[in-house]
């Protein structure tokens, strides 16, 4: 097979699909990369890196040599579409289709989330050539994406531009019109030079393309594909540096070595040595000690002189004995299952990093830990973070009055803005957090007298006022907020069900005797006090609606404030003042 090199515009690969001139062969694997794969792609092309070459395939449209299926969500935003391919992608779906799914905004969800996202670029960011920032997404059903919308469900300028933020959906149409009518006389001639430099990027970048000729025989296209797919593994920057480094380290090798000898190096890997961002979380932790970039471009700058086989050893031993040992004490930090309850794994490189340096305050870490995690830092890109992060600590442990951005972002939000009644999926940091501070807590089982932290593999994500009765009551509530959540093992969790809580707290009772005491000190490790046992109590069978309503909602304002007042102490909130 004869193949042509060439250069296509991404952009009229992106209108082309949407018109349905540029389709997918059918034995293409599904659009799977997540929100974060989407955001890394674009920030490659904001800073008009590679991203590698896409196979294509010149077809007739009206007798393409396969059965042809859509990009993803193309025939969802044009209601006009038509498929007439003329080219097929064989090798590219996954960049070209998050491409398109950034430009054209389909109502489809991406790998990992339930709701579909929205991709914007902080133009602060790009001012400050902050690429890792400059680019995110937030859910359409997000509270701060809705604010930006007017009452058609339209983007309101207005607000874009006090918020300084451009949507990816704008590029697909005339940039140079949106931008001279809305944005120009917001910045300066040189800022808005950069801005329109960075965006130009996106729009029109071209990306190099193999092209297979038209008329080509199906059956040879097949076997090609099979051949990219199967020998087309992205490699990650460890494989990449595993690959450079090899006449004097043997990367792979060490990293095996370390996964056998340390058993919580082993917990922190899930038991799985082939997973290579542990490995390249110790090379990212050695080049911060260094003082050098974590970036993904610099990391393969690294060479013998910052790493060895001796600092290979000492930076795994720190980590086992040091961090993890740390960092897997359920009373430490509240975590134990790594998998379940660590709200952010980047996190250890800064920690790691940390530890390897002689002058470091645990207390001040840890103010930055739980900050970091309440704050839901690390959602999106870390890398600038992490480092920003790693530095600003290192400042503080010398001088007091040099605190990190992101504990005073925390303290000055505690008592203001931040809330976790809007936190309702398990994998959210500020979910985990509070979870992990029932572990710290020492809570125990309601029906059993274990504590938590013995029966990690064994519990439930229990509601307190149970799903089941509030929707049998016809309770119109948010009960999924982790403010009506907590931890009991399995057992305990199927006995409660559809319970009232009242029911269940009676049953509580009569298991210690009576003991009122006993039950109120049970849950009161669940950040439960006696003011919230009573309303508990009131929440009967026989309870109306409009009385277990209330109930609920004073009892989950009531819990905030008592897991804000815990939070307050973790970051070295100072303020005695508020909310009592």
């Amino acid at each position: 097979m004869q193949l042509s090199q060439g250069s296509k515009s991404l952009l009229d690969l992106a209108k082309k699909a949407y018109a349905g001139e540029v389709m997918l062969p059918d034995f293409q694997r599904n659009f799977v990369w997540t929100r974060q794969d989407v955001e890394e792609l674009l920030k490659s092309l904001l800073e008009d890196m590679f991203i590698g070459t896409f196979l294509v395939h010149n077809v007739e449209p009206s007798n393409p040599p396969f059965k042809t299926i859509t990009i993803e969500g193309a025939k969802l935003v044009n209601p006009n579409f038509r498929a007439t391919p003329n080219l097929l992608i064989l090798d590219g779906q996954q960049r070209l289709s998050s491409y398109f799914y950034a430009l054209y905004c389909p109502e489809t969800s991406l790998k990992n989330v339930s709701n579909p996202y929205r991709f914007f670029i902080n133009i602060e960011e790009l001012i400050k050539d902050n690429i890792d920032d400059a680019v995110f997404s937030w859910s359409n059903y997000y509270r701060k994406y809705k604010a930006l919308l007017d009452e058609d469900g339209e983007y309101d300028m207005q607000v874009l531009r006090e918020e300084k933020l451009i949507p990816l959906s704008f590029l697909k149409e005339d940039f140079t019109e949106i931008w001279y009518e809305y944005y120009k006389t917001d910045y300066s001639k040189e800022d808005g030079e950069k801005i329109r430099a960075y965006i130009n990027n996106v729009i029109h970048y071209n990306v190099l393309t193999l092209d297979v000729p038209l008329g080509e025989k199906p059956e040879t296209i097949a076997v090609l594909f099979e051949k990219i797919n199967r020998t087309g593994v992205k490699l990650s920057v460890f494989d990449l540096l595993t690959a450079r480094l090899y006449k004097f380290l043997n990367l792979r090798e060490e990293w095996e070595k370390s996964f056998d000898e340390y058993a919580n190096i082993r917990k922190f890997a899930l038991g799985d040595k082939r997973d290579t961002k542990v490995p390249y979380y110790f090379i990212q932790a050695i080049a911060l000690y260094e003082g050098l970039s974590i970036k993904a471009r610099d990391m393969l700058k690294i060479d013998e002189k910052h790493i060895n086989q001796k600092i290979w050893k000492e930076t795994a031993e720190i980590f086992d004995s040091k961090v993890l040992e740390r960092l897997l004490d359920k009373n430490e930090y509240g975590v134990g299952d790594i998998d379940k309850w660590l709200p952010y794994k980047p996190m250890a490189i800064v920690m790691l990093a940390l530890f390897k340096n002689s002058n470091k305050d645990i207390q001040k870490i840890n103010y930055w830990y739980w900050s970091a995690v309440f704050t839901e830092r690390y959602a999106g890109s870390t890398e600038s973070k992490l480092t920003k992060d790693y530095k600003e600590l290192l400042k503080w442990f010398e001088d007091d009055s040099k605190i990190p951005e992101v504990v005073v972002e925390m303290r000055n939000i505690l008592y203001k803005t931040f809330t976790i009644q809007d936190k309702k999926y398990a994998g959210n940091s500020v979910y985990k957090g509070v979870f992990n501070l029932l572990f710290m807590h020492d809570a125990k089982d309601f029906y059993e007298n274990d504590k938590l932290k013995f029966a990690t593999n064994d519990l439930d994500d229990h509601h307190i006022f149970p799903k089941k009765f509030l929707e049998n009551k016809g309770v119109e509530v948010d009960w999924d907020m982790v403010a009506n959540r907590t931890l009991i093992g399995s057992r305990t969790n199927k006995r409660i069900s559809k319970k009232a809580p009242a029911v269940y707290l009676q049953e509580m009772l009569e298991n210690n005797g009576n003991d009122e005491s006993i039950v109120t000190s049970i849950l009161d490790k669940h950040f439960i006090d006696k003011k919230m046992y009573k309303i508990l109590q009131s929440a009967t069978q026989e309870s109306t609606k409009e009385e277990i309503t209330d109930a609920f909602n004073k009892f989950v304002n009531r819990r905030e404030v008592l897991i804000q007042q815990h939070i307050a102490d973790l970051i070295g909130y100072q303020n005695d003042g508020e909310k009592n």
